[in-house]
């Protein structure tokens, strides 16, 4: 037996008046958020939850990371006893955060996602992360997010950057999804996920650098809603959709590898670190016709295309970070065994490639 959740959302100018129609009055809702995500959403979102006429009991910065402590700790906030509701505003850490108290306590969230840099404001999982910044694990949740609510003029106002890791965040779900399913036989979702990822993929292509530009003068733009939308609702239908086994492969073990190095996740954001990876993924996996759109496209926006761009060189002593790659459980199910050392010939080969 399967299950699918498939993400529901509103898309919009003045998405987050939505609210009304999902929640009943007086429901008792914990507003939780990131302190930068709040003062952005706040002209949009007080409104809303005024007209919504709900009962905030709780509205609490929700601790800064993604880490079971935090979890703890939100979980004894005073009035989280009498909560109905979850409504977490902010970027991925801060929504995973939330889902994940929202499975634990038993309550249904709702999300409003204040940049596009990843799919967790619909997804049903959590990536959590130890006190120190490096990864821990990626518990399942229940059930994906109730609703999600999606004002553009939030995302385009965000700092560039988190946009600009999310299309190489995004780009990377088509890639690897495709690589983990090979030669399976695949069941309807599954299908249906991998179909839909390649929306992940080709309109980034068409749409991305543009989109980048319109943000970047505060225009929302049909090519920046289409950007928004893939980051956060295309992916998370990838994800949501297909096997579990399914959801990534090298570019995000990869990732979770270079985490142990403390300034990547001080100095550098997910999707552009993934962006690496992906590169990585297609020349180990040698398709190179791939390889060579996505290596112009990473250099025409300026996502990663070598170590340098990460503050290493393939010279170093990487070992550290490929035993954790090769150990992450996102290579648990791939068409062939990616060891230490395949991955770290399809690095080398990346350094000597230059886009030929």
């Amino acid at each position: 037996m399967n299950s699918v959740f498939l993400p529901r959302f509103t898309m919009g100018v003045d998405a987050c008046k939505s609210i009304r129609d999902f929640l009943k009055e007086n429901t008792k809702v914990a507003v939780l958020y990131g302190n930068k995500a709040y003062q952005a959403a706040k002209p949009y979102l007080d409104e809303a939850l005024a007209e919504a006429k709900l009962d905030v009991v709780v509205s609490q910065n929700y601790g800064h990371e993604a880490t079971y402590e935090n979890v703890e700790k939100i979980c004894q906030f005073e009035g989280m006893d009498q909560v109905e509701a979850l409504i977490g505003v902010g970027g991925g850490k801060c929504l995973d955060t939330v889902k994940y108290v929202g499975d634990k306590l038993n309550l249904p969230v709702y999300t409003i996602p204040t940049i596009a840099s990843t799919c967790a404001a619909v997804t049903k999982i959590s990536i959590m992360y130890n006190a120190d910044g490096s990864f821990k694990d990626i518990p399942k949740l229940k059930q994906p997010p109730v609703h999600c609510f999606i004002e553009p003029r939030i995302i385009c106002d965000a700092p560039l950057q988190y946009l600009w890791a999310g299309i190489g965040d995004t780009m990377a779900k088509h890639v690897e999804s495709v690589f983990s399913a090979r030669n399976d036989e695949l069941d309807y979702a599954s299908e249906l996920g991998i179909k839909i990822g390649e929306n992940c993929y080709y309109p980034m292509l068409r749409d991305g650098a543009k989109a980048l530009e319109d943000a970047k003068h505060h225009k929302v733009t049909p090519a920046l809603e289409r950007v928004i939308q893939n980051i956060l609702i295309t992916t998370g239908s990838v994800s949501l959709s297909v096997d579990p086994a399914y959801n990534s492969a090298l570019a995000h073990a990869l990732f979770y590898g270079l985490t142990v190095r403390k300034h990547i996740e001080k100095n550098h954001l997910h999707g552009e670190v993934v962006s690496y990876g992906t590169l990585v993924q297609l020349m180990m996996d040698k398709q190179m016709d791939m390889l060579e759109k996505t290596y112009q496209f990473n250099k025409q926006i300026g996502l990663p295309t070598c170590l340098k761009d990460l503050e290493l060189d393939i010279h170093d002593d990487l070992s550290d970070i490929l035993e954790k790659a090769e150990s992450n459980s996102e290579l648990e199910h791939v068409p062939y065994p990616v060891t230490k050392d395949l991955i770290y010939q399809a690095m080398k080969d990346l350094e000597e490639y230059g886009g030929k």
